[in-house]
């Protein structure tokens, strides 16, 4: 009886990351499926138990962030894995110096190694971190304000 891969999920529309991640994890003898919404993202995480999920934050419109929501809230969640190509934004550009993202630009043994630290976290400590990246998350999504904001001095006179 020939034993399964482990498999991690790719959450991107980016078919050519996917098909070069998928050939980069087969030689560390790893599976890679990809995945592009909410619903199809959580029905392959449910069937195929993935070791850990790599989720490209630059879906369209919010669909990268409601991937997260929903999977952080499992007790089950596996390894999640953030990777942006979006490096011009203060807060992004500093979570990727601190390794909580990964930059899409680096190369695939760059992503297989966040990959390979975050399966050596202990299982016992799964909570904390989905607790941590849920935080991490609601810091880096984009606010998607949809009238002028004014500015917090605007009466103190600084602004006119």
């Amino acid at each position: 009886m020939q034993a399964t891969k482990p498999s991690i999920l790719l959450v991107s529309n980016d078919a050519a990351l996917g098909e070069n991640l998928r050939r980069a994890a087969e030689q560390t003898g790893r599976s890679v499926v990809r995945a592009a919404g909410l619903d199809e993202t959580l029905r392959t995480a449910r069937m195929m138990q993935p070791v850990a999920v790599v989720l490209d934050l630059d879906l369209p419109s919010q669909g990268a962030w409601e991937v997260a929501d929903s999977l952080l809230q499992g007790a089950d969640c596996p390894p999640l894995v953030l990777l942006t190509e979006r490096r011009y934004q203060f807060d992004v550009s500093t979570a990727i110096r601190a390794g909580s993202l990964v930059d899409k630009s680096a190369s695939l043994a760059k992503l297989l190694e966040a990959v390979d630290e975050a399966l050596a976290l202990p299982d016992a400590n799964r909570g904390e971190r989905n607790a941590i990246q849920r935080i991490m998350i609601q810091w880096l999504r984009p606010c998607a304000w949809s009238v002028p904001v004014t500015p917090a001095y605007r009466y103190w006179g600084l602004n006119e």
